[in-house]
């Protein structure tokens, strides 16, 4: 019996790891920014340790809505990307729906939020300037039944899609 279980194992994690990502619109948190800027900016980014392809992504955006980058610039622009803890509403029908997408094989998918918060902030020679944080979160669906979604909401796709509207929608935009 016990082999039975070994074997099934990697087949239930392997179920597991079919998940659809689905965007939410970045919520906005605190704007302290004024848009009187210099278009020639240092970029600094911290938190983007698991997030390379983002980084890219997001810079590459910065500096197509009109910024330039220039490492002697007095200016400075710091990125902070920090993972949230998620508290759900309702923990009782979180943990229920952990059970049933257990015990059906992962037929009933398993439902997930990741949220993470974004802050940009301006300072010049030290002295702050202002800075806006949003909040992006994103939905997640776990499970076999979510199969034929994951190449169409892929998570990665979706954050992707987060972290560039929390630039290119904001108030930040030159």
């Amino acid at each position: 019996m016990s082999k039975i279980k070994i074997a099934l194992l990697p087949i239930l994690i392997l179920l597991f790891f079919q998940c659809a990502g689905f965007y939410n619109k970045p919520e906005k948190l605190e704007n302290t920014v004024q848009k009187n800027f210099s278009t020639s900016v240092r970029i600094e980014f911290t938190g983007f340790g698991f997030y390379e392809k983002e980084l890219n992504l997001l810079k590459a955006e910065i500096l197509k809505s009109g910024f330039k980058e220039n490492k002697n610039s007095p200016l400075l622009l710091e990125i902070l990307l920090e993972e949230k803890e998620v508290t759900y509403n309702y923990k009782f029908l979180h943990v229920l729906n952990m059970v049933t997408s257990i015990f059906s094989a992962s037929l009933i998918p398993y439902y997930t939020i990741t949220q993470h918060k974004i802050t940009y902030r301006f300072s010049e020679n030290n002295k702050s300037l202002g800075s806006y944080s949003l909040i992006l979160k994103l939905d997640q669906l776990r499970g076999l039944s979510v199969l034929p979604l994951t190449y169409f909401f892929w998570p990665s796709s979706a954050f992707d899609q987060s972290i560039l509207d929390s630039w290119s929608k904001g108030e930040l935009v030159q």
